[in-house]
């Protein structure tokens, strides 16, 4: 999931246009970069490497997008991606609670 930067109101990632004010979304691509980069600036700050549930959350993310390349409609495990995205946007809320 993730959070409109217009009207904070929360979105599923796949969505390009907020369906409540309308303001365009960064799309899955780019939810998916930014993700992996949060995590990546979240360990450098804490000195360590990245945990178990975040190295879970990577891989899980990897998969997804390894599966959506090879065949469009590839079923992925829909309990393991919710929370999976919803770990991973917390870790972005909380990262972003820094600035």
């Amino acid at each position: 999931m993730v959070y409109c930067p217009s009207c904070s109101e929360q979105q599923d990632d796949d969505t390009r246009f907020c369906r409540f004010c309308g303001d365009p979304l960064p799309g899955p691509e780019t939810m998916a970069k930014l993700r992996q980069e949060a995590l990546a600036l979240a360990s450098i700050r804490a000195g360590k490497n990245l945990s178990a549930v975040q190295s879970e959350n990577e891989h899980t993310m990897q998969l997804i997008e390894r599966n959506s390349t090879i065949n469009n409609n590839a079923q992925v495990d829909n309990n393991q991606h919710r929370s999976s995205s919803q770990q991973a946007t917390n870790n972005l809320k909380n990262l972003m609670q820094d600035f």
